[in-house]
Order: C-alpha cells, then structure tokens, then sequence
C-alpha cells in the first residue's frame, strides 16, 4: 500500500468481529514496532501482547479509569497489545544532558504508529487507548512496579468494512510556519 493511501486509511476502530488474530498476526505486528528507530538505540520498549480471555477480562477492567474515559467496548476487542517503558541504556554523555529517558516516551510513540500502520495494511484495525488505572493494569498483567505502561492498543478484524472517515484537521496554514514561529 502506497504510505498516503495508508495514512488515509488509518483510523481509530472501535468495533471489530469475533473472529480471532493470529498470533502470527500479532508477532509480526510487534516485530515491525521493534524495527523502530529509538534514540542511542536503546529500544525502551517491552511489549505485552494479550489474547486470552481472562487475561483480557482484566486488561479491560484495567481500562476503566475510574469513570474518566473506560471502555465500554473493549470486552469485544479480539487482542491488545501493552507497551511498557523499559529502562533506556543511552549514551554516557546522552544520559549525563539530558537524563536516560529523555526521548523514551517519543521512540515508543514511533514504535506504535509503525504498528498501527502495519496493523492497516494486514487489514486489522487499531485503537490507540492512553487512559488506564495504573495500578489495575501492573495488577493484572504483573508489570513491574518501575516500568510504566504508556500506551495500549487493540487490534482486530473491523465488524465491518466502510470507507474511512474524512479525516478532520486543523488547516494546514495553522499548524505549520516557515524558519520562525
């Protein structure tokens, strides 16, 4: 798929058939998402890939973040995959400017979008969920304490297909300068 067709075709789905992912599905997925650059190299990333209902049960439970945003359809969410932030081993005269994980949260941002597009392109779909109970979600997938989770997304077939949504965005004119402010 030509990139801009993919760009375009990208969205944020919400409702996906019954039917399961493949774990080779989801092993590729996360494959491409670790082909991601990362600043020093350091791949601050861990990936939890759940697919079990009663794994799944919990996440979704974790999801509910105590009334803010929840979701309420997660419990038809074929798989979700968990992205961890692990300990980044950066350079010496990196990490003594400008700390270890300066650029942990923004390599993990490019790892998932490259997932999410690969996602696309396999025909899945994807929701990027930001908004979770901390300490429900280390809980019930036994994270570690110091590694935080910093994004989850659900993949799955779409329940149906339609054309993408328009997508709606500030004028170019209004987020973009030239050489100043």
């Amino acid at each position: 798929m030509e990139f801009e067709v993919l760009q375009n075709t990208r969205e944020s789905c919400r409702a996906y058939s019954s039917r399961p992912v493949p774990r080779e599905q989801l092993d590729r997925l996360v494959e491409v998402a670790h082909l991601s650059p990362s600043g020093c190299n350091a791949q601050p990333w861990h990936f939890i890939i759940v697919d079990e209902p009663e794994a799944k049960a919990k996440l979704v439970d974790a999801l509910d973040d105590e009334g803010l945003t929840g979701c309420p359809w997660g419990d038809a969410v074929p798989a979700f995959i968990v992205i961890c932030e692990e300990y980044a081993n950066v350079m010496p005269g990196v990490k003594e400017r400008y700390g270890t994980q300066r650029f942990a949260q923004m390599d993990i941002g490019m790892a998932a979008m490259g997932l999410c597009y690969a996602a696309t392109e396999m025909g899945l779909g994807t929701c990027m969920i930001g908004t979770f109970s901390d300490r429900k979600m280390h809980e019930a997938l036994g994270i570690p304490k110091e590694r935080p989770v910093r994004l989850v997304i659900t993949v799955g077939f779409p329940a149906q297909e339609a054309a993408p949504r328009k997508k709606v965005r500030k004028p170019l004119d209004e987020v973009r300068t030239y050489n100043h402010w």
